[in-house]
């Protein structure tokens, strides 16, 4: 255990210090590997590179790219336009609409920033005009956003998936019901707000036949995404990977004949999508020294033997690594969580028997409730970037909301056959 604590002093050191995740692990594991002498320092380009040598692993910035090209196609506002229509006349419309607009928009991207950027850029400014509290709007927004990363395709998903070696597409399949469930926590939650706050209704536009089946037609080809990308997965059609690439051509195919494209819009949707994937791939390159630092000193092995007695039991642990995970996510981006704390704490739950899958579940959802968690959640300061609110704003709103989703996220922890039973009749099937 004094290598294992040798190594995460180093690490937190550099954290405390304010050295970027990426460049504190490379350095925390050169300092590591020059202090015991374990290898020589080729070992790091060495494993750097196969960090990201990996397929599965090209399916991150194809979503991401994937996502950008969406947003840039407007495929957002034609959503919106189907939820208002659908669900416009009941009071507190403008808040259904955005959370279960940010669902699908999710669906069709995986990423959260994204899906806060471009629903709220239109939401938001609908809700404040129609008198809700700006608090309410700031918080349904950041939370709902969070949504892109909890429904599939999801790039947490993906990078947990090819981190600890457990399937993929099971692990989409298994995060479609809390997925959903965490939407209509949202819905009850903004339900409870609005009658709290005395949110005024509003006169819900009346549709025409001739307009109600234009703004379904309109929103057709946005739907499809889903069930090409995900329906293609689950039937063996294509790997992740593979409907990566096939949703860049999708959203491209879709902004052309929307006419929403110009070489300008392209040239920002690529260059932003290059931004967040380098970020994630220095991080995931890094994380490939570090894993092999971790497995060649037999850290998560000593561990699980140190830690399995004293958790006793599954309830024990699953209650920890809640509390724990929430704690992390407040602070630490969803990736470099993953690929730095999967290798150690999944063993310890493997080894207790909880399932793969269903902790998977219970990881990735757990760090994604840190996107709009304070104090420095990612979707936080996307939605004061968007809304123009103050911060202090944003964080009033979203505190209920974040109440909801520790409530939803110790149901998934402790309910194992909300994730399980989709994976089950996908086997069965097979």
């Amino acid at each position: 255990m004094q290598e294992a604590l040798l190594l995460f002093s180093l690490m937190f050191t550099l954290f405390i210090a304010g050295i970027p995740i990426a460049f504190a692990l490379l350095l925390c594991s050169v300092l590591f590997l020059l202090l015991t002498g374990m290898r020589p320092l080729i070992v790091v380009p060495q494993r750097v590179m196969a960090g990201l040598d990996s397929f599965p692993l090209l399916a991150v910035p194809l979503f991401i790219l994937m996502g950008n090209l969406m947003e840039k196609a407007g495929l957002s506002k034609r959503l919106i336009d189907l939820v208002d229509m659908l669900v416009g006349r009941v009071h507190g419309a403008l808040g259904y609409v955005t959370v279960i607009a940010c669902a699908m928009f999710g669906a069709l991207t995986g990423s959260a920033p994204a899906t806060v950027a471009a629903i709220g850029a239109i939401m938001m400014p609908a809700m404040i005009a129609q008198r809700y509290p700006a608090s309410l709007a700031a918080g349904i927004t950041a939370s709902s956003g969070a949504l892109g990363n909890i429904i599939p395709p999801s790039i947490a998903l993906i990078l947990y998936g090819a981190t600890v070696n457990v399937s993929i597409p099971k692990l989409f399949v298994a995060n479609i019901l809390p997925g959903l469930l965490m939407a209509l926590a949202f819905m009850l939650t903004h339900a409870l707000l609005t009658r709290k706050l005395k949110v005024p209704k509003t006169a819900a536009r009346a549709y025409t036949p001739q307009e109600m089946v234009l703004v379904a037609l309109r929103a057709i080809p946005s739907l499809m995404m889903p069930v090409v990308i995900l329906g293609g997965i689950y039937g063996g059609v294509f790997t992740p990977t593979e409907a990566a690439a096939v949703g860049v051509v999708f959203s491209l195919v879709l902004g052309v004949c929307y006419r929403q494209f110009t070489l300008s819009t392209l040239w920002q949707a690529m260059k932003s999508s290059v931004d967040t994937a380098s970020m994630v791939g220095i991080i995931l390159g890094v994380a490939g020294i570090f894993g092999w630092i971790l497995a060649s000193a037999r850290i998560p092995m000593l561990m699980v033997t140190e830690l399995t007695p004293l958790l006793d039991t599954q309830f024990v642990y699953l209650a920890l690594l809640v509390v724990f995970l929430l704690l992390v996510g407040c602070v630490m981006d969803v990736a470099a969580s993953i690929v730095i704390l999967a290798p150690i704490l999944v063993p310890i739950g493997i080894a207790l028997g909880v399932d793969p899958i269903h902790l998977g579940v219970v990881f990735c959802v757990n760090l994604v409730v840190g996107f709009f968690t304070p104090p420095f959640g990612l979707n936080l300061f996307t939605t004061v970037s968007v809304s123009g609110q103050p911060y202090e704003v944003v964080v009033r709103g979203v505190m209920p909301f974040v109440i909801t989703a520790i409530i939803v996220l110790l149901i998934l922890a402790y309910v194992p056959d909300i994730s399980l039973v989709l994976v089950r009749l996908m086997e069965a099937s097979a």
